[in-house]
């Protein structure tokens, strides 16, 4: 299977590569090292084993205990299988927020995604996931060895994820706010077998943020909370998940190459 943004394997649910994605400094993505999916959980063994195949060896799932108990992942053995669960937030919004959102009547839905994406970002339970995936792609040396992170979507938790990792390795902000807004392209029409998931999942919340698009106002809160908050997305992994500056520059030279084609 040739390398493409979008991979052709028939029953996995917004499946996408970042390679080929360019670098503000000039450099580019590396293919076959970082895909980002919606679930796993309709997989068929062929499908499984063109993942194997195609060298993914790291699946990290960002669903919580009741979804990955409704629809589990059906990967091979061969993929290495880490739940890191993204919800529930354990920090409680601080007061001066609460007193501020409730005088200015901030209870919209646009604004309570956008609070949830700012959460993902903030909240310590939150954070220890992402921290784990950023120290599992720092072990992810072999080339061509491809790590897949997902949540059911692949919208809200994962899009947060990708958008830190092309932060971190120096994505402008035009092409990460694409990549995120991609997802409304791919699942535009969804296969009647996600729907059900993609709708009624396992929990509440989450069903209330897949019901809705991947929404350019939640990209744009993300930028201005970073921007404001820690100034770029490499002081974001330094200060609140603490990477270390050497750890960015190992993370650099893993995940990105000179080269912006794919090789079969």
């Amino acid at each position: 299977m040739r390398p493409e943004r979008l991979l052709p394997i028939p029953h996995a649910i917004n499946l996408r590569e970042l390679g080929g994605y360019p670098t503000e400094d000039g450099r580019y993505l590396a293919w076959r090292k970082l895909l980002r999916s919606g679930t796993l959980g309709y997989l068929e063994p062929a499908d499984g084993q063109a993942l194997v195949a195609y060298g993914v060896r790291f699946d990290v799932d960002f669903r919580s205990d009741n979804e990955t108990q409704t629809r589990p992942d059906r990967i091979p053995q061969a993929i290495r299988y880490q739940q890191l669960p993204v919800y529930p937030f354990v920090d409680r919004p601080s007061l001066f927020k609460r007193l501020r959102d409730k005088l200015r009547g901030d209870n919209d839905l646009e604004t309570i995604m956008a609070n949830t994406y700012g959460q993902m970002l903030t909240d310590s339970h939150a954070n220890a996931a992402y921290q784990q995936l950023i120290a599992l792609l720092l072990r992810n040396t072999q080339p061509d060895t491809s790590l897949l992170f997902h949540c059911t979507a692949g919208k809200d938790r994962t899009g947060i994820a990708a958008m830190m990792i092309q932060g971190a390795l120096g994505v402008s902000a035009p092409v990460m706010r694409e990549d995120y807004l991609l997802t409304n392209l791919v699942l535009e029409a969804p296969e009647q077998m996600a729907q059900a998931d993609l709708r009624h999942g396992a929990d509440h919340f989450v069903n209330q943020m897949n019901a809705h698009q991947a929404e350019t106002s939640n990209y744009d809160a993300v930028s201005r909370l970073i921007a404001k908050e820690y100034g770029d997305w490499p002081n974001y992994l330094q200060k609140q998940l603490h990477f270390s500056a050497g750890d960015l520059t190992d993370l650099r030279q893993l995940y990105l190459t000179d080269d912006p084609e794919p090789k079969d």
